[in-house]
């Protein structure tokens, strides 16, 4: 595989967000070999041919550009083109609103230069607004993917354990093992306007389970777009739901990571232990509550519905990942 960057930007109609994306990445002070792999999935906006035009008029010779169109709607889709189409070990995940400091690519290559066990390195960003900040904002900002996940710089394998997707560098070494593997996630990402969510932590986790490590850095620093539309609570309930969802899934890979295995009188006496904090109090919230009680008891009541009711596709899951675990 040969040694560089390839920086992964999946969009979907992101044509009014792409040039001060690429416009930071033209900026960037590296001295390795970069490429941009821009893959549209199915837009309807005219994305692909403006970005292509953008970084014809605007890009640097340093950086080389391609441009793929992925028609089958969903982000998992287009990554996987994207790292199919990769021709550098380190994969950077830049997200068409996410604006990389100039030192960004360089530091995360020298850092996965310098320890080879490193599954996947993160860093951190800071949100910029369309318009004004909302008071509500810093209580949900972790729902946006704006927080820093580690208190200092390094492994945090065994602390937060995964990484969020946007400014993540992963390898296409392991990508191409776990192919070799049958790996197929249990997640999709978004698909269009939908908020389906968790490949990231997914992918975090599988990476875990081969033994890899998870790594954070604070110089690996961004900004996040925060547009006006996002901009309400609204939108960080759509959130957590996708997150209460998909924290079903990825809760085999944590009992994988512990060494345990529910059968089914296990798995239903997490329900029983549910049931066993005060059912009436969170009904109040759901009805009466402030928002967030809201929300807690909205989230209470979907975790205690799954284990009610999903064994069996627990069980599908568990056994999924033990498949390609022993091959």
């Amino acid at each position: 595989m040969q040694k560089g960057v390839s920086i992964i930007i999946c969009t979907y109609n992101g044509k009014a967000r792409l040039a001060e994306t690429l416009r930071h990445l033209a900026m960037q002070k590296s001295h390795c070999p970069v490429e941009i792999v821009l893959v549209d999935n199915n837009s309807s906006d005219g994305t692909r041919d403006f970005a292509d035009n953008w970084w014809r008029d605007n890009g640097v010779s340093t950086i080389e550009y391609t441009s793929f169109s992925q028609p089958i709607p969903g982000k998992s889709y287009a990554q996987e083109l994207g790292y199919a189409k990769a021709k550098y070990e380190y994969l950077l995940i830049c997200d068409d609103d996410n604006w990389l400091c100039d030192s960004y690519v360089q530091t995360a290559f020298d850092i996965m230069e310098n320890d080879s066990k490193i599954g996947a390195l993160g860093g951190w960003c800071e949100a910029v607004f369309e318009k004004e900040r909302p008071k509500w904002f810093d209580t949900y900002a972790k729902y946006f993917a704006v927080s820093k996940q580690g208190t200092e710089s390094g492994d945090i394998t065994n602390k937060k354990g995964c990484l969020y997707g946007a400014g993540m560098v992963i390898r296409k070494s392991h990508w191409l093992e776990l192919n070799n593997l049958g790996f197929k996630p249990l997640l999709t990402c978004r698909k269009g306007d939908s908020l389906s969510s968790g490949g990231d932590t997914e992918y975090s986790y599988v990476l875990r389970l081969l033994g890899y490590k998870m790594w954070y850095d604070e110089r690996l620093y961004f900004q996040h777009w925060m547009p006006e539309g996002r901009m309400n609570l609204g939108y960080v309930q759509r959130i957590r739901k996708a997150i209460s969802e998909s924290n079903f899934v990825v809760s085999i890979y944590t009992d994988a990571l512990n060494n345990k295995e529910y059968g089914k009188v296990d798995f239903y006496k997490r329900a029983y232990h549910m049931m066993k904090k005060d059912i009436t109090r969170q009904t109040l919230n759901r009805i009466n509550g402030s928002f967030e009680e809201k929300e807690l008891a909205k989230e209470y009541f979907r975790n205690l519905s799954r284990l009610l009711t999903k064994f069996s596709d627990y069980k599908k899951n568990r056994d999924t990942i033990k498949v390609w675990l022993l091959k």
